[in-house]
């Protein structure tokens, strides 16, 4: 079928159209020894999924099955209470592994919204489990990639509770930045694919006090940001700020 349909973007119909090229995919040794395999011998289940803008990978309450290799795209990860009050907890990018939050109890916690066209590689987790238990850089890069979602998660407290606006703003960028150049992008130029609202809601502020804080970082020569275009030029400056 012609992906076109779909309404994706150019990058992720470029994704969805190229052959499973699996052994240059980070998260290979995860699904080791079936990265090596050839395309047409690949299980139907880790087959590629595209996910329109807007569209669930999983929702809060469904059942672990998969994780997810982010192959193109971007999401964010939403967490709701029971009164219904949102917090997005994360941004992840192209090369990311969603669905770690389902581990502890075997039901996800965190919805994985797509914020643009994107496309997922689904990974059985039984599998993957088979696959760790036999070979040690698996476990190893497993446990790699818990860590860094928890170490992200504390992060995201420190700066809600410590930080003020303007270094939550500082700090944010420079973690986008870093996260870019980790997965291959450019670190100074980028499109930011979330909304004014979603870093607001991400960052514990208002909108207003975002826009706020974009003007100032781009009055004082730190960043030039243009609608969602951003390009930092400064980024040792916002490191400083992000430092205290």
């Amino acid at each position: 079928m012609d992906t076109s349909s779909f309404g994706l973007s150019r990058a992720a119909r470029h994704v969805a159209a190229m052959p499973r090229d699996c052994e240059s995919c980070a998260v290979a040794p995860l699904c080791h020894p079936l990265a090596g395999a050839a395309p047409q011998s690949l299980p139907a289940s880790y087959g590629r999924r595209r996910v329109r803008r807007g569209e669930a990978v999983y929702r809060a309450g469904d059942p672990l099955s998969n994780l997810y290799q982010l192959r193109a795209g971007s999401m964010k990860i939403r967490i709701t209470n029971p009164s219904g009050a949102e917090q997005i907890t994360a941004f992840p990018v192209a090369g990311a592994l969603l669905g770690l939050d389902a581990i502890e109890t075997g039901t996800h916690t965190s919805d994985a919204i797509a914020l643009e066209d994107s496309v997922v590689c689904a990974l059985p987790y039984a599998d993957l489990m088979a696959n760790c238990n036999r070979d040690a850089s698996a476990a190893r890069l497993l446990h790699q990639c818990i860590a860094h979602d928890i170490n992200q998660c504390q992060r995201l407290l420190l700066t809600l509770g410590r930080m003020t606006t303007d270094v939550r703003v500082a700090g944010f960028m420079v973690d986008l930045s870093e996260q870019m150049a980790a997965h291959g992008y450019s670190p100074r130029e980028f499109v930011l694919k979330m909304t004014r609202e979603d870093i607001a809601n991400h960052l514990g502020m208002q909108i207003e006090t975002v826009c706020r804080v974009f003007s100032r970082l781009q009055s004082a020569a730190l960043i030039h940001v243009s609608k969602r275009h951003l390009k930092i030029l400064d980024v040792d400056a916002l490191r400083r700020m992000r430092c205290g």
